[in-house]
This record gives structure tokens, sequence and C-alpha cells, in this order.
């Protein structure tokens, strides 16, 4: 009798050992898995943030087309209001021109 009292004692500490070994497994599967996660959101930020700097970058090389579209319209109408009065100068010369010859 005193061996079928032992065994569900051994057995017991067996069950016992053996979920301490499962308990411990499980939080080295949590900070495992905290560690993947923490290792996941720092390149997640660190994607964002390069994402970031290339859209700021772009941002950039799009004003400054648009700065230099608008100097080449600038410049387009300075050169559109000197043709205009050079057109009216020389309106101007010919109907001299023309009233010297018909007098």
């Amino acid at each position: 009798m005193p061996q079928v009292s032992d065994s569900p004692q051994v057995s017991s500490l067996g069950k016992s050992e053996s979920s301490l070994s499962e308990c411990s497994g499980l939080f080295y599967k949590e900070d495992a898995l905290e560690k993947d996660l923490s290792d996941m959101s720092k390149e997640i930020n660190l994607m964002l943030s390069t994402y970031g700097k290339i859209l700021s970058e772009r941002a950039a090389v799009d004003a400054s087309y648009i700065d230099e579209i608008d100097g080449l319209f600038k410049e387009a109408n300075i050169i559109e209001n000197f043709l205009v009065q050079k057109r009216e100068f020389l309106k101007q010369r010919f109907t001299v021109i023309t009233n010297t010859l018909h007098k």
C-alpha cells in the first residue's frame, strides 16, 4: 500500500514539472513574440520615415519645377511684350516712311 500512495505523489510531481516547463515555454514564446513585434514596429517606423523623407524630397523637386516654369512664363511674357513694342515701333516707322513717300 505505501507504494500506491507514493505513485500519485511522483506522478503529480512529474505533472507539476511538465506544467512548469510548459509555462516557461509560453513565457519564452511571449517574449519572442514581443521582441518580434517590437522589431517589426521599428522596421515599419523606419520605412514610414524613409517614405516621408522621399515624399518631402519629391515635393521639394516639384516646387523647384514650378518655380522654374514660373520663371520661364515670366521670361516669355517679357519677350512677348518686347516684340509687341517692337512691332508697334516698326508700324510707326513704316507709317512715317509711307507718308514721306506720298508727299
